[in-house]
């Protein structure tokens, strides 16, 4: 079976904000990311792209970006390839933004399934991972 991490946190910024940083699939907003560079595609956000980010680490990931809705402002991007062996065979990640209506604020989801040779410590990294990136993400809006 796979394993699933879910995480999610609340946003002090407005969706529109928050969805422009998202969409682009550049990862600008965080701090472990050195640049994200289309490798394939006409457009970042043509479903089928593929992007390289490359991390400040050193180690490179490959995803193409599988889903994407302004209208329901979500997307989705799996894992395609590494240049360092991966921990896992494959994951597919889920990001999806809705407008808390009482405040000009945005509810940010992050789902990632993982193959059913995820490590525990995978789905701890990836975990940690995201709760950092929601932190940078909201120092960005600021």
């Amino acid at each position: 079976t796979n394993t699933k991490v879910h995480e999610s946190a609340v946003i002090a910024a407005p969706l529109e904000r928050v969805w422009a940083l998202i969409r682009p699939m550049t990862l600008s907003f965080s701090s472990i990311v050195a640049s994200s560079t289309m490798t394939s595609g006409t457009t970042p956000d043509q479903v089928g792209s593929n992007h390289t980010i490359t991390y400040k680490d050193g180690s490179k990931w490959t995803v193409r970006l599988c889903e994407l809705s302004d209208l329901d402002t979500f997307l989705s991007y799996e894992l395609v390839s590494s240049e360092d062996p991966l921990p896992v065979s494959g994951a597919i990640h889920h990001i999806r933004l809705r407008s808390v209506t009482s405040s000009s604020q945005t509810y940010i989801e992050w789902d990632t399934e993982f193959a059913s040779d995820a490590t525990a410590e995978v789905v701890q990294d990836s975990k940690f991972k995201k709760l950092e990136a929601f932190k940078d993400l909201a120092a960005a809006l600021a």
